[in-house]
């Protein structure tokens, strides 16, 4: 297990972070590496790390972290709201191996727990909301699940554990692509991270991080102010009122980060009906009337005010609210795993 040191920088944890791995009983190389990956059925993939509070926290990952020269890529895959970590690394595993990319790419599945995982005592926790938008925990007080996510990305830029990994990729379907839509926006570690390229993939999120007060006509062509009494441009929907990571970052910040990233939307075509936790308030609703209309709008106004910035719409046929149909597509393929060509 690793602990964090109270107090020292966000570079300086990194070698913290990821400098030990958990056991396994893997084949490994003469260095020490696992040369086969863990098989999520039999429950070998799940290793915790010690966070700087000293609470805990779970990732599932194909890989132990404690290194690997043959890995020269990173894909941190977000779970739904669900929180089954299992299910998304196994997907991913199966998206990474149908690419032929599966021995060169680390897989992490963080597992953001709430009360009703019953985690233990010395475990972080959140609110079955908080999580998706980098709210703080309730255990322990005053960390964003947004900080867990610099650290992890910070532990991999870490060329002592991982001397060839070029790239990372965040990548979160549903309530994870909320996750990932918003720590596109705030995520601080992407800002100072030196030796690797950073990618967002945001897939069939239920509601976007809008920029701006204004918000979409029922064609998607004409966009204002809407003539409402709801909170709709509050956080998560909006910039007004964001929680204390946020707010660490001015709003002319959080507008450059977001232009400026580089951002995939990954949407389903058939994703067209309010089921698997369709966001349905208020604030939800002003954005679109399904997760591809809304989707499809926030891209296009996007587009439109920020024409220079490096995002892309990527539209999967015939697929409706399926995590395992997205990221296993044609489609997405050539998005998650670019060191193929």
């Amino acid at each position: 297990m690793r602990r964090f040191v109270p107090g020292v920088s966000i570079g300086v944890l990194a070698l913290v972070l990821l400098l030990i791995a958990a056991c396994s009983n893997a084949p490994t190389d003469s260095a020490g590496h696992q040369v086969a990956e863990c098989n999520p059925d039999k429950d070998s993939c799940m290793e915790k790390i010690t966070l700087r509070s000293g609470a805990k926290f779970a990732v599932w990952r194909n890989y132990p972290l404690s290194g690997n020269s043959a890995v020269t890529a990173a894909l941190i895959a977000v779970h739904g709201a669900g929180r089954n970590p299992v299910s998304t690394l196994t997907g991913m595993m199966n998206a990474a191996k149908a690419a032929g990319a599966d021995q060169n790419t680390l897989i992490i599945a963080p597992f953001f727990e709430a009360e009703d995982d019953y985690p233990s005592s010395d475990e972080a926790r959140w609110t079955d909301e908080g999580w998706k938008s980098g709210e703080d925990a309730i255990q322990p007080s005053g960390m964003s699940s947004f900080t867990v996510m610099d650290d992890l990305m910070t532990g991999l830029a870490n060329k002592a554990t991982w001397p060839n990994l070029s790239h990372i990729g965040l990548v979160g379907h549903s309530a994870g692509g909320q996750f990932t839509q918003r720590y596109a926006a705030a995520g601080q570690a992407p800002s100072v991270l030196r030796g690797v390229s950073i990618d967002f993939v945001v897939a069939n999120p239920s509601s976007y991080l809008y920029l701006e007060p204004n918000r979409p006509d029922s064609s998607g062509t004409h966009f204002e102010v809407p003539a409402t009494s709801c909170r709709y441009d509050d956080y998560k929907y909006g910039l007004r009122n964001r929680p204390p990571y946020l707010n660490q970052l001015s709003t002319e910040q959080i507008i450059h980060n977001y232009t400026t990233r580089n951002i995939t939307y990954l949407l389903g075509d058939a994703d067209t009906t309010p089921k698997h936790d369709f966001d349905g308030s208020c604030a939800a609703m002003l954005q679109g009337n399904t997760r591809f209309q809304r989707g499809t709008f926030y891209f296009n106004r996007i587009h439109s005010l920020y024409p220079q910035a490096p995002q892309t719409l990527v539209v999967v046929p015939e697929v409706g609210h399926d995590h395992y149909a997205i990221f296993e597509s044609e489609q997405a393929r050539h998005i998650l795993f670019k060191s193929l060509g």
